[in-house]
């Protein structure tokens, strides 16, 4: 009797084993061939004399940071702002740093983001374009004062 009934035990548990790898192999070559919903990983763009130089012909306005909650109940910080370029040459891609302090001013939080390029179309001389990053994961020492952005990479025409 427990024999037959060791048997009987092996066809599920063998059927069970086969459905769970077919899951994870699914999930893994999903993840690999899509690339997931990680970003590809980006050089640093140049930020030598001349890229330093144009920084002063390159204007933020109209900075606003709001928050949101997400489906997970997460709460997102968003920093949505303009960029301009005043200069005569134009911006095929612009990285800023974004620093987030705490209440004894040390940086909480320093990102960096291209704001422009990534597929997007270069800012021509005299153009104006807004742009949006969002922050999943600000730390709670944040003091909840405006974040510092500076331009740390261009790429010019």
């Amino acid at each position: 009797m427990a024999r037959e009934e060791q048997s009987r035990m092996g066809g599920p548990f063998l059927i069970g084993l086969v459905v769970v790898f077919i899951v994870f192999a699914a999930f893994y070559f999903a993840m690999r061939f899509s690339g997931g919903n990680t970003p590809a990983i980006q050089k640093p763009l140049a930020f030598g004399a001349a890229e330093q130089a144009y920084v002063n012909e390159i204007h933020f306005e109209n900075f606003n940071l709001s928050r949101f909650e997400n489906m997970l109940h997460q709460q997102v910080t968003y920093l949505n702002g303009d960029i301009s370029n005043k200069g005569s040459r134009t911006i095929r891609a612009a990285e800023i740093t974004v620093e987030f302090y705490d209440n004894e001013n040390r940086v909480a939080l320093r990102d960096t983001r291209r704001i422009v390029g990534n597929g997007s179309q270069p800012l021509e001389s005299g153009e104006t374009r807004d742009f949006q990053i969002g922050f999943e994961a600000i730390p709670s020492s944040w003091n909840g004062k405006f974040p510092s952005v500076r331009i740390t990479g261009l790429d010019l025409e």
